[in-house]
């Protein structure tokens, strides 16, 4: 079960960061329906609402996206830390991983960007 304080917790880190539900599951690499069930506290069985439960490999790479120590997270949920292996980031010429970052920077790269190809225009 994934309790009322480890829901809120991610929540409050999601909109500091000011990420949408979707780009936080993204950057997690879970879908949005789980993300919004493990935020939101709450799921459906058969036509239930029940409390939302959850793995230490999702919720560990929840807090992550949202910039938080899962440990803590974990404790609360009653979960135990596991090994995540991350895959190295393919570097690649001209490309940068925006992966992360919040709503409001990703609108401050995608400005310094077109400033860029109008300057490269004019």
């Amino acid at each position: 079960m994934v309790p009322p304080e480890v829901s809120a917790t991610l929540r409050l880190a999601r909109k500091e960061r000011e990420m949408s539900m979707d780009r936080a599951a993204k950057t997690a690499r879970i879908s949005t329906s789980l993300w919004t069930q493990v935020e939101n506290g709450t799921q459906y069985k058969r036509g239930q609402k029940v409390a939302a439960s959850t793995t230490a490999e999702t919720l560990q790479a929840m807090a992550e996206a949202v910039g938080l120590d899962a440990t803590p997270l974990l404790t609360q949920a009653g979960l135990e830390p596991v090994p995540v292996e991350h895959p190295r980031p393919q570097h690649q010429d001209g490309i940068v991983d925006l992966s992360g970052l919040s709503e409001g920077d990703l609108r401050i790269v995608a400005a310094y960007v077109n400033g860029l190809r109008a300057a490269r225009h004019s």
